[in-house]
């Protein structure tokens, strides 16, 4: 990662836009995995309202063999950047480099602002046979309210512990609410 000599002001926008982005929807669906994921949309529509509040700037660019994208904060000219090698058999096929670029931009953004994704451990890359993983659960989790109602109606904390993970914390606050 490249970075402006400074980036004070930067940071304390960043910290800002994690606070307000909990998690990107996931309205796609892979049927390969029979899962869903958030695609390029669901995150850019999530981001960019969010990212203007902060007073932050993202852009995306192919540079060789590599999406660089950089994040700036408007007012200071603060910057971060950072550059993901793109994979394709075939550099010439325009159809492969728009698929390619447009899966490093989304897998970018997610690493750069830490947005909330479904985790493989890495299984996929390594070749392992790819298993569900379960998300977290918590408050801000769109899936939170339903949570809520299923123990309202009699549902077992269990119930919810079996789709997902729970921490210590939110167990207490779902065990509370029954």
């Amino acid at each position: 990662m490249i970075t402006s000599e400074k980036i004070t002001n930067l940071t304390k926008a960043m910290f800002s836009f994690q606070k307000k982005v909990s998690s990107v929807k996931k309205t796609a669906k892979n049927p390969h995995f029979k899962s869903s994921y958030a695609d390029l949309t669901s995150i850019l529509e999530t981001i960019n309202p969010i990212l203007q509040e902060c007073g932050l700037l993202v852009t995306q660019h192919p540079n060789g063999d590599s999406l660089v994208t950089t994040v700036y904060h408007a007012e200071s000219g603060e910057f971060m950047q950072s550059a993901q090698v793109l994979r394709m058999k075939d550099f010439s096929n325009p159809q492969q480099q728009g698929s390619s670029l447009t899966y490093a931009r989304r897998y970018s953004l997610a690493s750069i602002f830490n947005l909330n994704q479904t985790d493989d451990d890495g299984n996929a890359a390594s070749g392992h046979k790819v298993t569900a993983v379960k998300e977290h659960l918590n408050t801000k989790h769109p899936m939170w309210s339903k949570a809520l109602e299923h123990l309202s109606k009699g549902g077992s904390v269990s119930d919810i512990e079996a789709k997902y993970v729970l921490t210590d914390e939110v167990r207490i606050l779902l065990t509370a609410t029954k």
